[in-house]
């Protein structure tokens, strides 16, 4: 069977949990697992060598402006030391393009960095934009790969 564009998948038809809990005013969300690797230069070959010798995972998170939740990790941190981590879970599931479900879990997530005040004179809503890293990864649905 030929790919079709009703199997697209619309990013407007997932939902994010953080620590279980639904965050309902998110924008945005991304994460990425990046090889760390190694050149390797080999006598008699021109092009150099890469051994994979690990990974790293980072992400950012934007939401709208909604809490003062970040604001509380971030000065938790500088008032006591707490660093806390936490586990995201993405559920992506757009019913119309056919491929199910597709659920993925991050997990030992530690916010980099939040905006802990803004105002806007121009009236637009706020937003915050939060970097993070992660530990681990499991996926425990995925979308159908049969067109």
């Amino acid at each position: 069977m030929a790919y079709r564009s009703g199997n697209t998948i619309s990013g407007k038809e997932g939902r994010l949990f953080l620590d279980g809990e639904e965050m309902a005013y998110v924008k945005s969300f991304e994460a990425t697992l990046e090889k760390n690797k190694t050149e390797v230069p080999i006598l008699g070959r021109r092009v150099t060598g890469h051994k994979t010798t690990g990974a790293s995972g980072t992400g950012t998170l934007t939401v709208y402006k909604a809490t003062s939740r970040f604001v509380r990790i971030m000065m938790n941190y500088v008032k006591n030391g707490e660093d806390p981590y936490f586990t995201f879970q993405e559920v992506l599931n757009d019913k119309s393009s056919g491929r199910g479900t597709e659920r993925v879990t991050l997990y030992d997530v530690n916010f980099d960095s939040a905006k802990v005040a803004g105002l806007n004179a121009e009236g637009e809503v706020l937003e915050e934009e939060l970097p993070f890293t992660f530990e681990d990864i499991d996926m425990t649905e995925e979308l159908r790969e049969d067109f």
